[in-house]
């Protein structure tokens, strides 16, 4: 393995080299079991004695420090170890065309060269973008139309009719168009209604593991661009996700509700259906929204209320038991 020169990696990253760039580095370690083809990340000043001594080939830090690799200085050491990782870890995109031969190909599907199609897989008549891959068993419904480089791991699903931006991830077993919970009750009867919309996600989605996107019932549930759903996420039907938001694992959105660009949803958040929630909203962990949101701002509680209102709450509770 021949390496990448520290001074690339400092150009990749946009950080300060402060010593060696010449030095060939591998991949990535953590301080307690560094190389010197490898490089670690100081993410805090308390690291820093233990950086001093690593036998790392190159650190990224926020700050120079006294210690013999090679350092390359930057804002946000979580970002650029997130571009330096996948430097060298890339995804398992498609590179040459491959469909195996237990996969099953609709022969009107389209197909635009390379694509990877793994075993067992199926592709309906659908079309799937440059790059794209289909893991072991993945499905692609009729009617779907996957952009380039996207990746659906194992046993992941894409229904019919729906719609992926480019470099969209759906990780294992996530499903992006099953049903929505549509029932008309008759006596004790429940009838289903049958869900005749789809699911559009911008680019850059990543859909997690055991994470299910609902069709519209009749229109369209949008999942904006550059959102990011954690593990057991739930967006029920027609619900309009905006861009940029991210939500933990297992928060889950009821039907019909809009939800603006930024927001952040922390695990197991609850979002009742037909609400509006603006743009920057952050709600903390259990949170529980049963009404509207028409104002950015940090949320917490069951029921919910401001961050500022739930400390307060917090407060007066704890005095009132130490009276």
């Amino acid at each position: 393995m021949t390496g990448t020169s520290v001074a690339s990696l400092t150009e990749l990253v946009g950080g300060r080299l402060v010593g060696d760039g010449r030095s060939k580095i591998v991949g990535l370690c953590d301080l307690r079991q560094a190389a010197p083809d490898r490089i670690g990340f100081v993410r805090h000043p308390r690291y820093q004695e233990m950086a001093a001594q690593t036998v790392a080939g190159a650190l990224l830090a926020v700050e120079e420090f006294e210690t013999s690799a090679s350092l390359i200085v930057v804002e946000d050491v979580d970002v650029a170890y997130a571009k330096v990782a996948m430097h060298f870890h890339p995804l398992p995109l498609a590179r040459e065309h491959r469909v195996h031969p237990s996969a099953f190909v609709h022969p009107e599907a389209q197909l635009e060269e390379p694509v990877e199609v793994g075993p067992n897989a199926t592709v309906g008549r659908c079309k799937l973008g440059a790059g794209t891959a289909v893991k072991a068993g993945a499905s692609v419904g009729d009617g779907a139309v996957l952009g380039r480089d996207c990746l659906i791991h194992p046993n992941a699903t894409v229904a019919h009719d729906c719609v992926l931006g480019d470099r969209v991830i759906l990780q294992p077993n996530a499903v992006v168009g099953s049903d929505g919970f549509g029932y008309a009750r008759e006596g004790s009867t429940w009838h289903k209604v049958p869900q005749l919309g789809h699911v559009v996600c911008g680019d850059d989605v990543e859909v997690g593991s055991n994470a299910a996107v609902d069709r519209g019932t009749l229109g369209v549930t949008t999942i904006g661009a550059r959102t990011k759903l954690d593990n057991l996420v739930h967006i029920a039907h027609n619900c309009t996700i905006g861009e940029d938001v991210v939500m933990a694992a297992g928060a889950m959105v009821a039907g019909s509700t809009s939800m603006g660009d930024r927001c952040v949803l922390a695990g197991q958040v609850g979002v009742s259906g037909h609400l509006k929630i603006a743009s920057d909203c952050r709600f903390a962990g259990d949170t529980v929204v049963l009404r509207d949101v028409p104002e950015p701002g940090d949320y917490m509680g069951h029921p919910m209320m401001t961050k500022r209102q739930y400390l307060r709450l917090m407060r007066d509770q704890r005095r009132s038991v130490a009276d």
